[in-house]
């Protein structure tokens, strides 16, 4: 009788994971350096024990003064390793200092540390650190010194280049909005972010610290030789090699040799894992700044934009124009959209409205916020302004937080930093959320709820204006309806609010509105009361948009001139220029 073959694969063994081996290795070489001195006590040079090969009394053999060498290796070992963890530390917190001093500060500080960072790097890193030592031979300090001031160049640059990457992240963006400083964006966002590369930085430059004072040392520029370092222990064993003691440089070295691959193996494990972006921790409150005077707030508009031009710099060095001539006003109760195609300029403006524009940008005009004029004005007076005055709802809802802090804590550091006192619960409330949403990470928000959330951000504190960067963007139709229900509700409570969309079908079917203001490359080309734009548009361009509604029957875009088909359908931002110069008013 015959049994059936069992339908279950057999159980593969498991195996050490590849990245533990050198984890486990160099915590064996560890164990090895602090143990075995300690368990060998104190030694005795022993001249009738010289040069005695390995066997079983002497595992690595003996030098020629008598010492086990198996011992020695392990007080060099020792030695070594804290050396060369002295200069990798000392080393990496030059190299996030200069690196986070050249990312936050930017400009010709930027400059000038990067160039600097090129020259250090391009010495020889060996010959400086000869130089160094020579001035003070025997120095520990001198040693640290060397190995230090000349490793910090690459952390420097690591942490120079995360830093840019997070800073032009949309939370860090939300950040300043709500009135942070550069401080705290450095403290809470950019460093922690920086931090994972550089301690695995800080981990590569243990083995070339270690093979520094090791080259140091056997040239007899390093620890005196009554330090037994690896490098002492092999410039020593130079003469033993030539009388045949081969034991007294094959034992140091490879010690040396193990340690460095053990190190190096587990910074390539570290270097492949994963590695999230933490925002900080989530007990200290934002440092708002102190609020200031916004000056008188005019009777009839509260944001008053006339002849604003923008014009952002290219890789070429030419310009092109993202705004042009605008003309626009925001009333209090009152909700304006901004309409137009995708590119046409709308969120540069919006940016420039809360002192956001792109870097380099060129402006001309006025913008006046509650009777005092913005445009032009240093970043204090903006930061002044933001989130108490103007708040911003990004177009990302969920990218407008931290991904790996909850929600709740998130909106708690903005109301303390903006003083408004205002409950977390509160907001959610207001913006139609449980406040069981206040538990919820970024990534676990839906596309609604994301919007809701920074609507929420945004309404901390209390700002008399709202700019919503296309808040029904990747939204359902009926989603996008309730979102411009919720911005209607902020405007009816004396808000004045600006919507930024081309989802003219939600704006139709919503019918939140005040006013609206059609815009093209560039220009506002139109606006006027909703109603009568929506529905009987004067422009060329607004009445092909209205057209071409699904509810309208999916016409094609009739009516433009041809001063207006013959243009490419792309922004300026694609270096299409003559665009704006053919849009009328």
């Amino acid at each position: 009788m015959t049994t059936a073959p069992s339908s279950k694969p057999p159980r593969p063994r498991r195996r050490l994971p590849f990245r533990l081996l050198p984890a486990t290795a160099l915590a064996a070489l560890v164990a090895y350096a602090v143990l075995v001195p300690w368990w060998a006590g104190t030694q005795t040079a022993d001249f009738s024990q010289a040069l005695l090969p390995p066997g079983p009394g002497q595992w690595f053999g003996t030098d020629h003064s008598g010492y086990d060498l198996f011992v020695r290796s392990a007080e060099g070992l020792r030695v070594s390793l804290l050396v060369a963890l002295v200069c990798a530390v000392v080393a990496t917190v030059l190299g996030v200092a200069v690196g986070a001093v050249a990312a936050t500060t930017g400009g010709r500080a930027d400059r000038v540390l990067m160039r600097t960072t090129d020259g250090v790097n391009a010495l020889p890193h060996l010959l400086i650190g000869v130089v160094i030592v020579a001035l003070y031979p025997g120095s520990l300090t001198a040693i640290i010194a060397s190995i230090a001031l000349t490793h910090w160049p690459q952390i420097a640059r690591v942490v120079r280049a995360e830093m840019l990457s997070v800073r032009s992240s949309e939370y860090v963006e939300a950040a300043y909005l709500w009135g942070s400083s550069r401080r705290w964006v450095l403290v809470r966002h950019l460093l922690p972010a920086a931090l994972p590369q550089a301690a695995v930085g800080l981990v590569m430059l243990v083995p070339h610290a270690v093979w520094h004072e090791s080259t140091l040392s056997f040239l007899g520029l390093g620890l005196s030789p009554d330090e037994a370092s690896l490098g002492t222990l092999l410039e020593i064993a130079r003469g033993d090699v030539f009388t045949g003691a081969w034991w007294a440089l094959a034992a140091p070295a490879g010690v040396l040799v193990a340690t460095t691959l053990s190190v190096a193996g587990l910074t390539r494990a570290l270097d492949g894992r994963p590695r999230s972006r933490r925002g900080g921790r989530t007990a200290d409150p934002l440092p708002g700044a102190s609020p200031g005077d916004a000056g008188p707030i005019d009777g009839a508009s509260l944001v008053r934009v006339r002849s604003l031009t923008l014009r952002l710099p290219t890789d070429d060095g030419r310009w092109v124009h993202a705004a042009t001539d605008v003309d626009l006003d925001l009333r209090a109760g009152e909700l304006t959209a901004l309409v137009g195609e995708s590119g046409s300029g709308k969120s540069t403006l919006a940016s420039a409205l809360c002192g956001l524009a792109p870097a380099g940008t060129r402006s001309s005009g006025s913008v006046l916020v509650q009777g005092r004029e913005m445009l032009g004005a240093d970043e204090p007076a903006w930061r002044a302004l933001r989130g108490r005055t103007i708040g911003l709802a990004a177009q990302s809802g969920s990218a407008t937080f931290t991904p790996v802090r909850r929600v709740g804590p998130q909106l708690a550091e903005v109301v303390a930093a903006l003083g408004s006192g205002e409950s977390v619960a509160a907001l959610l409330e207001r913006v139609g959320l449980d406040a069981d949403a206040a538990e919820l990470f970024p990534h676990e928000l839906s596309g609604g709820m994301g919007v809701r959330a920074a609507t929420a951000a945004a309404l901390a504190g209390a700002p008399r204006v709202l700019v919503a960067d296309e808040p029904t963007a990747g939204l359902d139709p009926d989603l996008a309806v309730q979102v411009l229900g919720l911005l209607r509700a902020v405007a009816d409570s004396g808000t004045a609010v600006l919507v930024i969309t081309h989802d003219l079908q939600a704006l139709e079917t919503a019918d939140p509105a005040d006013r609206v203001a059609v815009m093209y490359a560039g220009r506002i080309v139109e606006q006027g009361p909703a109603r009568r734009v929506l529905t009987a548009p004067e422009h060329p361009y607004s009445r092909a948009l209205v057209a071409a509604l699904p509810a309208h029957g999916l016409h094609p875009l009739p009516g433009l001139p041809p001063e207006l088909t013959d243009l490419p359908a792309d922004h300026a931002f694609d270096d299409r220029r003559e665009r704006n110069d053919a849009v009328g008013g």
